[in-house]
């Protein structure tokens, strides 16, 4: 199978001198023209995970990378991981690659390739110009050597495979003369003779289906025929298709180049890029980016045009790819005559542009997988898109997401300002590549491509995230690659500072540690010699926006203490701090914390408060009040109430100190006919949830359903598990739905949900669902389930989790055609809200029926805390 439809087809060249060595190396270390403008960070509060926790950190400004807390947010989709796969290399500079099926080909300007490991002038196998390797295994393929005796820039495929197109400065291929245009046999590299196309100059830009193969340059002539840098040829031998005949035009500064071709997937357009100013004698489309019709080569439509805008003496669109739905090109501008420096998105379909990024810096290659967008350059001013300020060296590989996500801000450095056009997401994908010194531009990566779980980078670099390698290197998902990059910082860029803020405290306060190709860390915070942490915690950072970060560990024992602080990625990757260490005086009193059970009979509850606990003494008193102006006393007690109803059950605990503290339960006595299901799990049941109070048996999907201490327990096992429970004998059209949740700790990394089924009917439901982030932030949605998951409302609750806290949650489902879903969550410790967090309509046919209802959980395959808790009670579930 084969892997054309996203490839680059241009490529760079060290031609012209003037054009491009001014342009590149210049830009590449040009001051800023103005003062940069200072990155501005949100605080946000965060409360961790143990007791007496206080965290204040930022809300960083890039957050996908190899593993997402919710991949399927189009702000954070997945990159591959930053991890250098080993890879065959080169002793030149490479301008251009395609891959089809498992073997990557690459052009350039080198005459040996290497093994990945050997040092430069070791183990060297000659290779002129042109390599093939294994994408899979990163080894040279030893049959293919084609022996290009110049430069080449440009290479593509024919689509079912059979052909490689390349083009370039090269006057002869194994020796037989062919005019910087060959089509070479994909196993061996030796010409296919029955192709003889010659053109007079440079080849730049190829890009072919079956029976046409598009080239485009600087030539004037192909075939002996007047062609002014843009051609068509048959496929079959070369020959020159007469009826395509576009016109580009340079001005007195500049001659007229093609540096980039990608044809549309229905074949019907080709869109065009370089530095020419006209294209068939219009400049808008036609500025340096254009695209025609692939038969006759007059002008389409293309409105991107009107925002992109880079030709002339120092200007140019650099790169062109493309996937199923959008085009994507780089540029560079130096001085006048262009307005981008960065990559863009446009639809195939109308032209217009779908995204603009601006991160100031040369762009010469770009790349869409099927999640993210690639691009090799020279980026070193992101902010306009709320990225990383100016910095020095810049970075050499970038992604962005593939959808719009934000609006660009107006620059404030002098260039040309895309204030308003919409933006992708800045991903959290930081390769570090080392420039090389062959071009004399001071470069790294010139192109990137990718097939499958693959991306692929060639140029001039030197070394990958610190480690020799040369002009070649492969990346992977995840899921295949080794990801063993982990957290950055050390030493004293990693070292806490500790404080005593009062008698059996201490407070430590240090930066958030960053990771090149993940976000989300989870820091632990260690006691003295302690194993396990005192304190877990899970931030997001970048390498330019590390959050302030706090932990206060409380009744402590006077004397000397010491801490450290561990930071892992979600792969395990770690790195410690330096151990800090300070003596305090002793700690006052700890508050005990009350827990307590019920269970039912008619109108009579019987609690039991002996759960309770006090850390560091003992419980005096229990205190109840019943909700109906009794109250009682006693570790366990029994009260009976003289009329139907739910009433609030209060248990107020105080220890031998002197401190106090509560905790309430709600339950539902007598008949209670208006109540459609509840359920206080006032039974002990080891398997499954048994039968609720009120609504009939429970049916579960899993074996971590138990009943004990008051609570239906939810135990999740493994990522990417999520189970759910049912009452099938409630069958109702309006239902008004609360329940309380507790979960037992944070996911380190992706996602915990949780939520309430309001009315499932058969397969398909619609439902609460809570999102708990490892930062503990917390979103509401309306959900809809019928064969797939659709979000038809969500909202941010403005609600931080921490672990243990009673999460209180309100369905309300009613009328058919349309369905009115509204949904409302808050903590036990603060007032319900008086409006609905979500609230939509949906006449799913499906659905509009009565249903039944239900609860159900689930954690991201992304988490490795295992195993996780949650806990429900006051279930109940009332007519709306």
């Amino acid at each position: 199978m084969i892997d054309v439809g996203d490839v680059l087809i241009w490529s760079w060249g060290e031609i012209p001198v003037l054009f491009f060595d001014r342009a590149i190396r210049l830009a590449a270390c040009r001051p800023s023209v103005r003062s940069g403008t200072r990155i501005t960070r949100v605080p946000a509060l965060l409360l961790a995970v143990t007791t007496a926790l206080l965290f204040l950190g930022a809300a960083p400004m890039a957050g996908a990378d190899s593993a997402p807390a919710d991949p399927t947010d189009l702000h954070t989709p997945p990159t591959v991981a930053i991890d250098r796969l080993p890879t065959v290399q080169h002793n030149g500079v490479a301008w251009s690659q395609v891959i089809v099926g498992n073997t990557v080909y690459v052009v350039g300007k080198f005459t040996a390739a290497r093994p990945a490991g050997s040092a430069a002038g070791q183990n060297q196998t000659t290779r002129n110009n042109m390599l093939a390797y294994d994408l899979t295994t990163g080894e040279l393929k030893t049959a293919f050597n084609p022996n290009l005796n110049a430069q080449a820039l440009a290479v593509a495929a024919s689509p079912d495979g059979s052909r490689i197109y390349v083009g370039g400065d090269f006057t002869t291929v194994g020796g037989t003369a062919r005019s910087r245009i060959a089509a070479l046999d994909p196993t061996t590299g030796a010409l296919i003779s029955s192709f003889n196309a010659r053109t007079d100059a440079q080849v730049k830009a190829i890009v072919a289906t079956s029976t046409t193969v598009y080239v485009g340059g600087l030539f004037s002539s192909v075939n002996g025929v007047s062609r002014g840098r843009l051609a068509s040829l048959r496929a079959s031998d070369g020959g020159l298709n007469t009826s395509f005949v576009p016109v580009l035009a340079g001005n007195a500064t500049s001659s007229p180049r093609v540096n980039a071709l990608a044809l549309s997937p229905a074949g019907d357009k080709l869109a065009v890029g370089g530095n020419f100013v006209s294209l068939n004698g219009s400049g808008n489309p036609g500025y340096g980016l254009g695209m025609v019709d692939p038969t006759t080569g007059s002008s389409l439509a293309f409105p991107a045009n009107n925002v992109v805008r880079d030709a002339g003496k120092d200007s140019a669109i650099l790169s062109l790819a493309s996937d199923a739905a959008n085009v994507y090109g780089t540029g560079y501008i130096y001085g006048t005559g262009g307005n981008l420096e960065g990559s863009f998105s446009a639809s195939w379909s109308t032209g217009a542009i779908t995204w603009v990024e601006d991160c100031h810096g040369d762009s010469y290659g770009v790349y869409a997988s099927d999640t993210a967008v690639y691009v090799a350059g020279h980026p070193h001013y992101c902010l306009n898109l709320g990225g990383y300020p100016e910095t020095s060296p810049p970075m050499r590989a970038i992604a962005f997401g593939k959808a719009a996500t934000g609006k660009l801000t107006a620059d404030t450095r002098g260039y040309p300002s895309f204030t308003g056009q919409p933006s992708p997401s800045l991903l959290n994908f930081f390769p570090q590549l080392t420039t090389g010194t062959v071009s004399g531009q001071g470069q790294a990566a010139w192109a990137v491509t990718g097939s499958g779980k693959y991306v692929v980078w060639a140029g001039e670099f030197g070394s990958v995230n610190g480690t020799a390698q040369q002009g070649m290197v492969r990346m992977a998902t995840s899921d295949i690659a080794p990801n063993l990059q982990g957290p950055k910082a050390s030493g004293t860029n990693f070292t806490p500072t500790i404080t005593s803020p009062g008698s059996g405290q201490v407070r430590l306060a240090w930066t958030a540690n960053y990771d090149y190709d993940n976000s989300n860390l989870a820091y632990a915070v260690l006691r003295d010699n302690l194993t396990n942490p005192v304190a877990t915690i899970s931030q997001a950072s970048t390498w330019w926006s590390r959050p302030a970060m706090t932990y206060t560990d409380t009744n402590l024992a006077a004397g000397s203490h010491s801490y450290r602080v561990r930071v892992v990625d979600p792969f395990g990757n770690s790195q410690t701090s330096p151990t800090v260490s300070i003596t305090i005086a002793g700690s006052g009193n700890a508050s005990p914390v009350p827990s307590f059970t019920t269970s039912i009979s008619d109108h009579t509850v019987s609690v039991d408060g002996r759960a309770s606990t006090d850390s560091d003494g003992t419980i005096a008193s229990y205190v109840w009040t019943w909700g109906d102006g009794q109250s009682g006393s006693g570790s366990t007690a029994t009260h009976a109430y003289a009329a139907d109803g739910t009433y609030t059950i209060t248990l107020t605990v105080t220890d031998d100190d002197g401190a106090s503290a509560a905790t309430t339960k709600s339950v539902t006595v007598g008949t209670a006919p208006t109540v459609l299901a509840s359920d206080a799990f006032g039974r002990t049941v080891t398997t499954g949830f048994g039968t609720a109070d009120v609504g009939g048996a429970w049916s579960t999907n899993g074996s971590g359903f138990s009943v004990s201490g008051g609570q239906g327990l939810v135990r999740v096992s493994a990522a990417g598990q999520g189970p759910w429970a049912q009452l099938a004998g409630v069958s109702s059209t309006a239902v008004d739905l609360t329940s309380n949740v507790v979960m037992d700790a944070r996911v380190n990394s992706g996602a915990a949900y949780v939520g309430m089924i309001g009315r499932r009917v058969g397969s398909s439901d619609y439902r609460l669902k809570v999102k708990v982030a490892p930062s503990g932030l917390a979103t509401v949605s309306a959900i809809r389930v019928n064969g797939g998951e659709t979000t038809l409302a969500s909202a941010s609750t403005g609600i931080t989790y921490t672990a243990g806290a009673v999460l209180r949650t309100r369905l309300q489902v009613t009328g058919t055609s349309p369905t009115t879903i509204r949904a409302r969550v808050w903590l036990s410790t603060s007032t319900e809200p008086s409006t609905w967090q979500v609230s939509t309509t949906d006449s799913t046919a499906a659905l509009q029926a009565a249903g039944s209802v239900g609860l159900f959980t689930y954690i991201s395959t992304a988490a490795t805390n295992t195993p996780w808790v949650f806990r429900f009670d006051d279930y109940v579930v009332n007519p709306a």
